[in-house]
């Protein structure tokens, strides 16, 4: 058994294909096959379920895979250490984010790129769920998006700098929106929402029903880039967590604060919080508090503030 045959069957894992698999891998398919092939006569247990294509993976699979995942994580690791050892940090650092949270990580990125240029960035939008079980497999180095409180005390949190929610509207609209504008005055107005199921839409229709509203808009994706597009021309208004440049760097869009309660969960940069965590992922939370001092608390603290 060798860490290449465990890299093959995890990749295999999540790629759920043999070709996209040895692609992924960078080998071609034969020498992928044959390589596990060998691996289950080695360990003398069947993990893969063959037919004309890949079936999937057996019970016994999907156990060695979680096992495989781990040993692999601190093989990363480990490499990743001895790099910091000789002053300098390289590797690819993979991020998962809910689209929603609007998060501007641009300057992390590009002062941790500046400090170690040998550094890469691997961006995905992700749902909540996706990201913490990302976390857990270790698919993942770093989160971000809303979470609930006790989430986060099983890992290591930055709280988003930006707090509450606002709208966004295109020179067209701003007469027609007040200064200090309440769900009511909002209620007629052509709205741009995420998607119906997106956390921060169940969040805004059950501050709009508290207030008899039921919100009825006129786009709703779950691409920013949509809604940001959709304001700009003028189609509608869009609410959005307040903070986020996406908005407020396009020609003639402005952002107003809505008042209303603070969500439940949290908004927040996570990681691992036990020696699985990547020497990446901890660089990463470095970064963001000098980014993002004095608002940020400390990486080795739960977040405490609530959009």
């Amino acid at each position: 058994m060798d860490i290449k045959q465990l890299h093959y069957l995890c990749a295999l894992a999540r790629e759920q294909h043999f070709g996209r698999a040895a692609l992924a891998c960078h080998v071609t398919q034969p020498t992928l096959s044959m390589r596990l092939k060998q691996l289950e006569t080695e360990l003398g247990v069947l993990l893969i379920r063959r037919g004309k294509q890949f079936e999937g993976l057996t019970p016994e699979g999907m156990r060695v895979v979680a096992q495989a995942q781990v040993l692999l994580s601190h093989y990363d690791n480990l490499k990743q250490e001895v790099e910091t050892m000789k002053g300098s940090l390289t590797g690819t650092v993979r991020l998962g984010l809910v689209p929603l949270s609007c998060m501007d990580l641009s300057p992390i990125l590009s002062r941790l790129h500046q400090r170690y240029p040998g550094l890469g960035f691997e961006i995905n939008d992700m749902t909540a769920d996706d990201i913490l079980q990302g976390l857990d497999n270790n698919s993942l180095d770093i989160g971000g998006g809303f979470f609930e409180p006790d989430v986060l005390t099983r890992l290591n949190s930055l709280a988003l700098p930006e707090q509450g929610v606002v709208i966004a509207f295109g020179p067209g609209w701003k007469s027609r929106i007040p200064a200090a504008p309440t769900a009511a005055d909002l209620a007629c107005l052509p709205l741009c929402l995420p998607k119906a199921g997106m956390y921060f839409r169940r969040y805004l229709d059950t501050m709009f029903a508290q207030q008899g509203i039921r919100l009825q808009p006129v786009l709703a994706s779950n691409s920013v880039y949509r809604l940001m597009r959709a304001v700009h021309s003028g189609l509608g208004c869009a609410l959005i967590p307040a903070g986020s440049v996406l908005f407020t760097e396009l020609p003639e869009v402005e952002t107003r604060p809505l008042v209303l309660p603070a969500m439940a969960r949290i908004g927040a940069l996570v990681m691992r919080n036990d020696a699985q965590a990547s020497v990446l992922a901890r660089g990463f939370f470095d970064m963001a508090k000098e980014c993002w001092h004095p608002l940020a608390p400390s990486a080795d603290t739960n977040a405490k503030a609530v959009l």
